[in-house]
């Protein structure tokens, strides 16, 4: 009778090792697959609008070509101030059209001398003029860069140099976004969720509503 107890124990004891091992499995396997989404959402040369330490992260992949992206771009520039500096965005630029590879390279330029915001604005507000009957003038892109104050100059010195570089960032976002199941632009992801753009500002007012 007494063996019976022991043998009950012992195997309780192994179940209950079991149980810890699997839990803590479980724990490890999340934990890792948060950080790879994290890595896969948020690169290091990712634009963040907003303060870096915002309860919330709105993620947008976006194409500057595409006319969805156009048209929700000023609502998303503005969530950091309307939100009072709990959400920040990150921009991830997509080059899904035929020569988004261009203007994104000239946003990066942009980006180099602190005019990342003014030319995303412009480029939103002369999209018609830029890429008009869906065909690029680079002409008009770069007199963009040159309204919004850059130093053409250095812009063109800047992707001389680091036009390679460039290409690999904008790789390294379609591949992120093929594995992250994004196939379309504008995609938002909240705080590593990927939501519609129609239900963005509902999505940050419910998490907000939630704390």
């Amino acid at each position: 009778m007494k063996a019976n107890y022991i043998i009950a124990a012992v195997l309780a004891l192994i179940l209950i090792l079991f149980g810890v091992g699997a839990y803590a499995y479980n724990v490890y396997e999340q934990n890792k697959i948060s950080k790879e989404a994290d890595s896969l959402l948020i690169r290091n040369y990712s634009y963040v609008l907003g303060d870096e330490n915002a309860d919330i992260t709105v993620v947008e992949f976006f194409d500057l070509m595409c006319a969805a992206c156009v048209r929700i771009s000023p609502i998303v520039a503005k969530l950091p101030e309307k939100y009072k500096g709990r959400v920040k965005v990150v921009y991830r630029a997509l080059a899904f059209h035929q020569g988004s590879n261009v203007v994104s390279s000239l946003l990066e330029a942009a980006k180099e001398q602190g005019k990342f915001e003014e030319t995303m604005a412009a480029f939103n507000i002369y999209y018609k003029n830029w890429y008009a009957n869906n065909q690029l003038n680079t002409f008009i892109a770069w007199g963009i860069l040159e309204q919004v104050g850059v130093d053409i100059k250095k812009a063109r010195e800047f992707l001389d140099k680091n036009q390679a570089k460039i290409d690999m960032q904008l790789n390294q976002n379609i591949e992120d976004a093929q594995k992250l199941g994004v196939n379309a632009t504008p995609t938002f992801f909240i705080n590593k969720k990927m939501i519609k753009h129609n239900d963005l500002t509902q999505e940050i007012e419910a998490l907000l509503g939630n704390e």
